[in-house]
């Protein structure tokens, strides 16, 4: 009896560790690929911004009033 109860001690006490290292390994792996993410879309999302900039800048130096 005394072993059984050893036992489920044990487990119950592993469960916290393992919680922190899967919470660990989400959250790098969040990080990376938001990282991946962020460096293909960034580059896209400043040249539309330049676009635009460009295209303001152009509409408001018409010679037309």
């Amino acid at each position: 009896m005394r072993r059984k109860v050893t036992l489920l001690y044990r487990l119950r006490k592993g469960r916290r560790g393992q919680s922190m290292a899967m919470y660990a390994i989400i959250t790098a792996s969040m990080l990376v690929f938001g990282s991946v993410f962020a460096m293909k879309i960034l580059p896209d999302m400043l040249d539309a911004y330049n676009n635009f900039a460009a295209s303001m800048y152009f509409s408001i130096n018409m010679p037309i009033p």
